[in-house]
């Protein structure tokens, strides 16, 4: 991943907790039960223990070496053009070479590696530190994340009792991360559960807008939105990117009326999203339930004479019954009853000749 790219999810950094107590900081560790309470104990820990300048953490990394997540601390007084790192451009040959290592420094790797400073110098021409510590956790295909701890300058000497607390640190950040995969995971296998015992297109996302479950429809329904330079297993990014700036307002206005998202390539359909609830998993990282419906875009229908002949509000029940929905599940989506939306129905029928909704979905399908 190079300087200018960005990483996927949201970036996140914590303040210097001044309260801080190492032994607790260790208990912290030792029950947290997500990421971020993890990362909370681990930057009290590591203050305590270390000259330490800012540190990261690197996770969800890809066979490239190229870290999807990331946390951060940026220290006690970050300047305003501090740059966190988020990349293992500089250590990637190294890690490559010393598969299962499980700390290493920027000065190990320049001992063997003329060009390793010239690639962090083009991440950060001045970082204001000279040294760093990596600690590696490993999985099955490489690394699963990347601890970066940089070394205030003047402090860059490590002694062995820096060494003997990185061993410490290595055991309880692996432990760690390992018990808040393994609860994601079970997480993941009871949502995803529920959302295949039904036929509406629903979506669960963590608070970084990464799918935690998935129901089948509305795979198929968002499978079209997918861009070559997409990963499978994430959100399209032309939904991803339309959905941060409108949860990021979710608590602070009424966003009851969803969100329309155009299609990158198809400029005649457009994705509706409503916000169905908050899935208080952690007080301050919400999951979101959201359910997509497919419509056709309203700027399309002067040369869609069939789709023109309908309200607005009526193209949306159209869209969903052509989708699949029936009336009971078009009536919550749009929460409104279903008296109001088999009445709607009707008078769609007579806006368009037909006598019954296979006739409908038909003629809305093959129109153009």
């Amino acid at each position: 991943m190079g300087a200018g790219n960005t990483m996927l999810g949201r970036e996140h950094d914590i303040a210097l907790n001044p309260d801080a107590c190492p032994v607790q900081a260790k208990v912290d560790m030792i029950r947290a039960l997500d990421m971020h309470a993890l990362w909370r104990a681990c930057v009290d820990l590591i203050n305590q223990h270390l000259p330490c300048h800012s540190c990261t953490l690197m996770y969800d990394i890809t066979g490239g070496y190229q870290p999807q997540r990331s946390l951060h601390f940026l220290g006690e007084t970050p300047c305003s053009d501090a740059r966190p790192l988020r990349s293992l451009d500089v250590a990637a040959p190294y890690l490559q070479q010393n598969p299962r290592v499980h700390w290493y420094t920027l000065s190990q790797i320049a001992s063997s590696d003329a060009q390793a400073r010239q690639r962090l110098r083009a991440q950060n021409p001045a970082p204001g530190w000279r040294e760093f510590i990596h600690m590696a956790f490993w999985g099955d295909d490489g690394p699963e994340a990347v601890l970066s701890i940089r070394m205030h300058e003047g402090h860059e000497q490590i002694t062995d009792a820096h060494q003997q607390f990185l061993g410490e640190l290595h055991q309880l950040m692996g432990a760690g991360l390992q018990r808040v995969r393994s609860l994601q995971d079970e997480r993941r296998t009871v949502y995803q559960a529920l959302l295949d015992r039904q036929s509406l297109p629903d979506i669960i996302l963590d608070h970084d807008l990464h799918p935690i479950s998935v129901s089948p429809a509305a795979q198929r329904l968002y499978a079209d939105w997918l861009s070559r330079h997409d990963q499978p297993a994430d959100l399209p990014d032309a939904i991803a990117s339309a959905l941060r700036g409108w949860l990021g307002r979710a608590d602070k206005r009424d966003i009851g009326s969803g969100l329309q998202v155009s299609h990158p390539r198809r400029p005649e359909v457009e994705l509706h999203i409503t916000l169905e609830g908050r899935l208080l998993a952690h007080p301050q990282q919400p999951l979101y339930l959201l359910r997509l419906a497919a419509m056709q875009s309203t700027t399309a229908t002067p040369a869609r004479p069939m789709w023109s002949k309908l309200s607005p509000t009526e193209q949306r029940v159209a869209g969903l019954v052509v989708d699949g929905m029936r009336n009971d599940e078009i009536a919550h989506h749009l929460s409104r009853s279903r008296k109001t939306i088999e009445s709607q129905i009707s008078a769609i029928y007579r806006k368009l000749d037909v006598g019954h909704r296979a006739q409908l979905v038909r003629l809305l399908s093959t129109v153009c």
